[in-house]
């Protein structure tokens, strides 16, 4: 069982993740931008968490207490490049050139934006 120091609610691990998300680089395209969110979210929640993640993650409206990154079927490639993802709880458009906002879906509040 992990320790007391992997169980971090959720606000406090998306902080995290949106900042350690703001301190890298802006990647120069969209699939790049997805790649860091991605790997990002996963360091966070491997870290923080306490829950391992599922090589599938429970489906849209469920939880299992761990964040993820969108899945293929909830994602949209623009002709222009661009991505839009949907996951549990936003909505994440990256641009064409790497940029990145992440929208609440709840209440349609920009959450971050790159």
């Amino acid at each position: 069982m992990p320790d007391d120091a992997a169980h971090h609610p959720v606000a406090h691990r998306l902080n995290e993740f949106y900042r350690r998300l703001g301190l890298l680089p802006r990647a120069k395209s969209a699939e790049r931008a997805l790649k860091q969110i991605c790997q990002t979210l996963d360091e966070v929640e491997d870290e923080l968490s306490g829950v391992v993640k599922k090589a599938t993650p429970p489906p849209l409206g469920t939880s299992d207490g761990r964040m993820y990154c969108p899945v293929e079927d909830h994602i949209i490639r623009g002709s222009d490049g661009s991505i839009l993802a949907i996951t549990r709880g936003h909505r994440v458009e990256i641009g064409s050139d790497g940029s990145v906002r992440i929208i609440n879906k709840a209440t349609s509040q920009v959450e971050f934006e790159k």
